[in-house]
């Protein structure tokens, strides 16, 4: 029964929906849409914002626990100040000699020493006082003296800690109290000698450990198990009893007198005690209350604004894509001739702008464009031509040539038959309509006939020195790379010298690549010269084909990390690194 009503009621809307008009259906669309993403973006920025505020409640902790941190510190540097007094030599011999009977001279130098070295410690930071109580019961003071009752209620607990330094509170809340008994070193024998007590100023050293803009609002609170050993002075007043502090969680958040406060609290492994860092909430986290509020304001309005703009939209939407319409069908029945457009659709910069423009603008080149397809036929089969043209050339020769071979032959001239022979190789390899990458045995044959014509020119004075290893003569290499580079060798090294240059081509392996490398002995080249052979300034002799086009070629077939490097010192020759990869038809693209 249901499942019908609910039926009925969506064909109803459906029906409702597919006879209104496109303003009407772009309005309701458009409004349905920004209601569910607005609702989603609430609920997702509740969850999100739930998430921030853990994160927020986490680090805020951490950043309260600073300061706890920082007064461990504090603590742990009196307690290995107070090792340094007990393991003091000269206190420790004042106090084993005044176990003996001594003289009143001598008790009176000891006094004095003794308080002498006190006094050295008392301007430690956050130190009030240190005192000394020996094995007689006498009070020897660096500072203002303690109470008689506080010495005889410290002294036995010090001996019960067996040489550890405990912390006690003071009666008054002003100090917190450090205490230790002194055991003889010597021999180790451990023998009791008495007891260093120092006052530390716990106010100034938590002021001093509680720094920042934020800081200044927190209420510490220090407790050894249910013993308070320090809390600020504003405790009471914020608080009073009606604060009940987090067991199970490293934070909390509390209201107590109308106000809410963030509590964390920490254990120190140190002295066993636990921190408490209250700070009320509206001092951190008003920036996220602000925020809430503003984000709530801004999709309020963005959802009223969006319902103005949707109404106008869905009007000058309509209006000319009616029009489009009408001119379409006329086009539809043959009809070219277009009226035109009104000075407002004709001004529209927006899509439906465009596609009015567009629209006129295909109809207008309906008929250039079956035009331009019929050029476009003829120029293919002029290029057809060409290139059967251009066939015959090579051809031709090739034939001649080989006559001119057949002639040297016939006539005993061996050299002139070689680099017949070689020049013939190396136009064929390089005009030729093959692959453009070749293997690199191939690229180094096609240099051996390229070096066997130079070495016919310029005889002994051309020292080639090959060095290439064979398991690399597969790999794959762009046609036409290392004959120029050679050449360019030649030209610049060898042709400007008078003597013997010497030109290697060599072969080292490296990780990722094969690094050939070309070295002539030559001059070198000048770096403005060798400037404008790497941009294609100055176009190379022969095949003409610069080092920029090199090294373009083997970027694209190889990818960036491959390419030409290219080193030239004058006096000192030239040397030319090619990197290509060394898995065998290896590309980047």
């Amino acid at each position: 029964m249901i499942v019908m009503f609910v039926s009925r009621i969506w064909d109803n809307l459906r029906l409702s929906y597919r006879d209104l008009k496109i303003k009407h259906k772009f309005f309701v669309v458009h409004c349905l849409i920004v209601f569910i993403v607005c609702s989603v973006s609430l609920v997702a920025l509740q969850a999100a914002l739930h998430i921030y505020d853990g994160l927020l409640y986490d680090e805020s902790a951490k950043v309260l626990n600073l300061s706890t941190i920082n007064i461990e510190n504090e603590l742990k540097r009196i307690e290995k100040l107070s090792y340094t007094l007990v393991s003091n030599r000269d206190i420790q011999n004042y106090l084993v000699n005044l176990k003996s009977r001594l003289s009143s001279t001598k008790m009176a130098e000891i006094d004095w020493d003794l308080t002498d070295i006190l006094w050295e410690y008392v301007f430690e930071r956050n130190v009030a006082s240190v005192n000394l109580i020996d094995s007689q019961g006498t009070q020897y003071s660096g500072g203002p003296p303690i109470d008689e009752a506080m010495v005889r209620k410290l002294v036995p607990l010090a001996a019960g800690k067996e040489g550890v330094f405990s912390f006690v509170p003071d009666p008054t809340g002003a100090f917190l109290i450090g205490c230790r008994q002194i055991r003889r070193i010597h021999n180790l024998s451990l023998e009791p000698l008495g007891t260093l007590i120092i006052r530390i100023k716990i106010a100034e050293l938590v002021s001093q450990s509680t720094t920042g803009e934020n800081n200044k609002e927190v209420i510490l609170l220090i407790l050894d198990g249910k013993k308070e050993i320090y809390h600020s002075n504003r405790l009471p007043e914020l608080l009073g009893k009606n604060f009940v502090f987090a067991k199970n969680t490293a934070y909390s958040l509390q209201k107590v007198n109308g106000r809410r406060f963030f509590e964390s609290h920490t254990r120190s492994d140190f002295t066993g005690w636990t921190y408490f860092n209250i700070l009320p909430y509206e001092t951190v986290f008003k920036q996220i209350i602000l925020m809430r509020t503003i984000i709530l304001l801004i999709f309020g309005i963005l959802f009223l604004c969006t319902i103005f703009i949707s109404l106008r939209l869905a009007r000058n939407l309509t209006r000319p894509i009616e029009s489009l319409t009408q001119k379409m069908k006329k086009v539809e029945k043959g009809d070219f001739a277009l009226e035109s457009f009104s000075p407002e659709e004709a001004a529209r910069a927006d899509e439906i702008g465009d596609l009015q423009r567009d629209f006129a603008i295909m109809i207008r080149r309906i008929d250039a464009l079956i035009k331009e397809d019929y050029t476009k036929q003829i120029v293919i089969k002029e290029a057809q031509f060409r290139a059967l043209q251009a066939q015959i050339n090579p051809h031709f020769l090739y034939n001649t040539l080989e006559s001119i071979n057949w002639l040297a032959k016939v006539n005993q001239q061996k050299e002139i038959s070689r680099m017949v022979e070689s020049l013939g190789h190396l136009f064929r390899s390089a005009i030729s309509s093959k692959e453009a990458v070749i293997s690199l045995g191939e690229e180094l044959q096609l240099l051996d006939d390229y070096i066997t014509i130079q070495k016919i020119r310029f005889g002994e004075r051309l020292d080639y020195q090959p060095q290439i290893n064979p398991g690399w003569r597969e790999l794959r290499i762009p046609k036409l790379t290392l004959q120029p580079l050679v050449e360019n060798a030649i030209h610049y090294g060898l042709e400007k010298m008078l003597g013997v240059c010497r030109i290697a081509v060599q072969t080292l392996e490296h990780e990722d690549c094969l690094e050939i490398l070309i070295a002539d002995d030559g001059p070198g080249i000048d770096e403005d010269i060798l400037e404008k052979l790497k941009t294609g300034v100055v176009k190379p002799q022969g095949l003409g084909i610069g080092l920029n086009n090199i090294d373009d070629r083997i970027k694209t077939i190889f990818g960036e990390r491959f390419g030409l490097t290219v080193v030239s010192r004058l006096e000192q020759g030239t040397t030319v690194s090619v990197r290509i990869p060394k898995a065998e038809g290896a590309t980047d693209v």
